[in-house]
């Protein structure tokens, strides 16, 4: 029998993967964006036709999410993408001419690596090929160790169809082979350009360091603030929403609420009235004892599992109709396992005397959690709203919406992607959504002006 060394095998894939992706780039580098556009046309026009389908088998095979809620997504970012990002320039002349003394060129950076989450979209995977196919840069995807064989498979065939629009074959690839050799091999390779780290917070420590330009994108919830100025049965309304979409596996969804005292009643019926159910002390032990047995179980882990479903698994029942799981906390405590990313639908409620403790709860929540690329806020005060604005540390605001597809763009004027720039989490360098812009570089021209 031949023994074989995973750690060496995942390295040399990531060395092939990386080099076929620089041949490749060479095809890329000269084109314009009319010509890139043709790529991009040809693979959305290619994949509309089988998406329903592709997510269907997606989600059965990964049994995470929720089919009816990606497929609302796929079709609202496809059509969003197509009307903003596919009709603007990244590529070529920007701006300026040579009458204006100066001009600005955008150009593609190279290789660009990408880490993918533990539990995407299918509608994330079509993002960072579209990413690539708009800036004109190549890809090597790195599925994440809880990734399961029907996201790569998937991933493996959109390539194909990107290839049979045109894109040149090995220019994007993906791992099947992971490790953290692998990664650092990736990390300290001069031959990529820019590292996009979608949510993997693992890959951000003393370990492993790079000198390689690197996006974070925020992967886990955040906050909202619902202050009693607000319409609160839609702001309730709004967060469950939210919350519940696609079992909770989008960035920013509204893990933490934070509300005042004195709306606290209303708060309470509004949320049974509007799907939720209020944990007792009992249900919550129980809930937490199943999240630590099943956070690294990669066949039953609880991140994108409906709330009946949680539920049902931690040994108690709730209605058929609960949305989501509601748990009211006094304090922050770091030893508190509701504490940490969930990607799934459960709620953490803190109570404050006023909106300028609730403030500076928010703050709390958004430094030491380290959450701070999305803040929700449910308020019809100006004063309040504008607070919160100018002094969070956060790299998106969403005000009485709905957060996951409002702070995406799928449904607002933000940029449409589900790639959110977490630089206010203390990782990366941008805080926007990250778009074609990101995955490319302004080449300035300027001459002479006399005086």
């Amino acid at each position: 029998m031949r023994y074989i060394d995973n750690d060496l095998d995942s390295i040399q894939e990531m060395r092939n993967l990386i080099q076929n992706a620089q041949i490749s780039f060479l095809q890329l580098q000269n084109l314009e964006q009319n010509e890139l556009n043709v790529y991009g046309e040809k693979f959305i026009e290619e994949i509309e036709k089988e998406a329903d389908g592709l997510i269907t088998d997606f989600v059965s095979g990964n049994q995470y999410g929720l089919e009816s809620d990606e497929i609302f997504l796929f079709h609202h970012f496809l059509d969003k993408f197509k009307k903003t990002i596919q009709q603007e320039n990244y590529i070529g002349i920007l701006e300026g001419n040579i009458d204006e003394k100066t001009i600005e060129i955008g150009a593609p950076i190279g290789v660009v690596s990408v880490l993918l989450p533990a539990f995407p979209t299918f509608t994330l995977l079509i993002n960072i090929i579209l990413l690539a196919m708009k800036s004109g840069n190549t890809m090597v995807v790195v599925a994440n160790k809880h990734t399961k064989e029907v996201t790569i498979e998937s991933f493996k065939y959109l390539v194909t169809l990107a290839e049979q629009a045109g894109y040149p074959e090995g220019g994007i690839g993906i791992t099947e082979s992971i490790s953290d050799s692998s990664v650092l091999e990736l990390y300290n390779s001069e031959k990529v350009s820019l590292i996009v780290n979608i949510g993997c917070s693992e890959y951000i420590n003393r370990q492993f360091k790079t000198t390689t330009p690197l996006i974070y994108g925020g992967e886990g919830s955040g906050p909202v603030f619902i202050e009693r100025t607000a319409n609160i049965e839609k702001a309730i309304e709004d967060i469950i929403h939210s919350r519940s979409f696609d079992n909770g596996i989008l960035p920013g969804s509204e893990q933490f609420l934070v509300t005042e005292n004195i709306i606290e009643q209303e708060i309470r019926y509004m949320l049974t009235c509007k799907g939720a159910y209020i944990l007792n002390e009992t249900e919550c032990e129980q809930l937490i004892a199943f999240l630590n047995r099943s956070k690294n179980n990669t066949l039953c882990n609880f991140a994108g599992h409906s709330a009946t479903w949680l539920a049902k698994m931690a040994g108690f029942e709730v209605p058929d109709s609960t949305r989501a799981l509601v748990s009211l906390q006094d304090y922050i405590n770091h030893e508190d396992f509701f504490n940490q990313k969930l990607l799934c639908p459960i709620i953490i409620v803190y109570l404050e005397p006023d909106w300028q403790m609730a403030c500076k709860k928010c703050m709390s929540l958004l430094a030491e959690l380290k959450m701070g690329h999305t803040l929700t806020i449910h308020s019809k005060d100006w004063e309040v709203i504008k607070e919160f604005a100018l002094v969070k540390e956060v790299g998106r605001i969403v005000v009485n919406s709905p957060t996951v597809c409002v702070a995406t763009g799928v449904m607002s004027n933000l940029a449409t992607s589900l790639i959110l720039g977490g630089v206010t989490t203390g990782r990366g360098y941008t805080s926007e959504n990250v778009t074609p812009k990101h995955w490319t570089y302004r080449r300035q021209i300027g001459f002479k002006v006399e005086q």
